[in-house]
């Protein structure tokens, strides 16, 4: 098997100063809070250059934005449930068997954004997820 995740990233963040495009016509009086989760993605190519050379060139093959809607129980902990972050991943092309580790990451700072004193009154909750992953066939070639 290959270095498939060694270089995968995946970071989640409040995003208090997100631009919000898109309606949500479900956030009412009586909708409950929600979340506004934008995923930006990056896809990078694999570097197969060992010639033990200290600089590291990473190419881009594509970056992709994708906003979902999500509510927000309020619970203290499980606020987005794996089977949500998994589909929202799985929507922005991240294969499922590198989402491991990225959903733990949105699913503890969505219970984070939920919980925080500061967003106790607000019925809606921006988070940004800044995804990097690497470009492999190890997926293709287990199907």
């Amino acid at each position: 098997m290959d270095n498939c995740y060694a270089d995968d990233y995946c970071a989640a963040f409040e995003a208090e100063n997100l631009e919000i495009s898109e309606t949500n016509p479900s956030i009412s009086k009586d909708g409950g809070d929600q979340f506004f989760i934008t995923f930006e993605v990056e896809t990078t190519l694999p570097n197969d250059d060992d010639d033990g050379e200290e600089e590291e060139i990473v190419l881009v093959e594509s970056t992709k934005s994708f906003t979902f809607w999500a509510k927000c129980p309020r619970f203290k902990e499980g606020n987005l449930s794996r089977e949500r972050i998994s589909m929202m991943l799985s929507m922005a092309g991240v294969a499922r068997h590198k989402q491991g580790f990225m959903i733990d990451v949105v699913s503890l700072r969505a219970d984070q954004i939920a919980n925080a004193a500061r967003n106790k009154g607000a019925r809606l909750l921006p988070m940004m997820v800044s995804i990097s992953i690497v470009a492999c066939s190890c997926y293709e070639e287990a199907s």
